[in-house]
């Protein structure tokens, strides 16, 4: 894949090589980020969106001028840099990255406040936080039209692949290496999957103790019976959930959480909005946008709700 420099973990590392990250995001002036720092304070200065505190991978910090810093054990530059090459070759809606650094063994990214709430609070509490049993912010028509711009920005990412090609076809992490994804973290993969046959077997040994007598585990044994002899990989979000879409005004505003970007089997992104739908007005339109839940799609919605949730 023609990333040129994307691949390193290390802020400083010849952060000048490639114009897409230039050194004042990539290897900012101490200076810089000696007038972030005094911000970070847990809990006074972490980010909240309707009165409530924002969950995620880390910790989000708010600047209070237009600006929010992502830190914690799972933030990397590479997530950094997935949004500044996403943003520079297409059209989704990606945070701005102001900067990126290391403070106390940790990664920070410095990047645009968005705003929006995610897809999931707007589904369900009105504009004062408030739980609401009519649909919350959005009305049945702004979910359509939130669900079809989900639509697009999956194709366009799809695109984005094509247009950056990898040079040997394999399911991992982008720019390389394994994923770095929740749903592999207890048992990580130490190398990319060079097939889907390989993809399916991780999932079948992480469910084989408690799972292999489950209609669930029988349908991944079909999936990987029926594995095509050839990867077929498509460039992904890899957490493409309702938590990590941002919404406002009936509109699709930002995706986030980047980290888990990467190289995944086309029903992906798709499983991930699926799993992620509450209630009939939503899988209705998902429905009508996406068409029926493709085998593999629905397959993996009751595998990684096993790995995520274990009864």
């Amino acid at each position: 894949m023609d990333v040129p420099n994307a691949s390193t973990d290390n802020v400083a590392s010849n952060p000048g090589a490639d114009p897409l990250y230039p050194p004042h995001i990539f290897d900012p002036p101490q200076a810089e980020i000696d007038k972030v720092v005094p911000h970070l304070i847990w809990p006074s200065r972490t980010l909240r969106v309707l009165g409530q505190g924002v969950d995620g991978q880390g910790v989000i910090y708010d600047l209070g001028d237009g600006r929010v810093v992502k830190t914690g054990a799972a933030v990397s530059v590479n997530e950094a840099k997935a949004m500044v090459f996403v943003r520079a070759h297409t059209s989704i809606p990606v945070p701005k990255v102001y900067m990126v650094f290391k403070h106390e063994d940790l990664v920070h990214i410095v990047m645009e406040r968005i705003d929006g709430v995610d897809f999931r609070t707007a589904q369900h509490r009105d504009a004062n936080g408030e739980w609401s049993p009519d649909g919350g912010m959005l009305t049945p028509q702004g979910v359509r039209n939130i669900v079809q711009h989900l639509s697009q920005i999956i194709q366009e990412l799809r695109d984005l692949g094509r247009r950056f090609p990898l040079d040997q076809p394999h399911f991992g992490s982008w720019p390389e290496g394994p994923f770095r994804n929740s749903y592999f973290s207890i048992d990580p993969p130490s190398l990319p999957f060079a097939s889907d046959a390989e993809f399916h077997r991780y999932f079948l040994k992480r469910l084989e103790s408690k799972y292999s007598d489950t209609s669930t585990y029988r349908d991944l044994e079909e999936l990987f019976r029926t594995s095509p002899a050839e990867p077929a990989p498509v460039l992904s979000h890899g957490d493409f959930a309702d938590r990590n879409i941002l919404v406002k005004d009936d509109r699709v505003v930002a995706i986030i959480d980047w980290e888990t970007f990467g190289w995944y089997p086309e029903f992906w992104d798709l499983m991930g909005l699926w799993m992620s739908q509450i209630g009939a007005t939503p899988n209705e339109i998902m429905g009508e946008v996406f068409g029926n839940v493709p085998f593999a799609a629905d397959t993996y919605r009751y595998v990684t709700a096993a790995i995520t949730f274990p009864f």
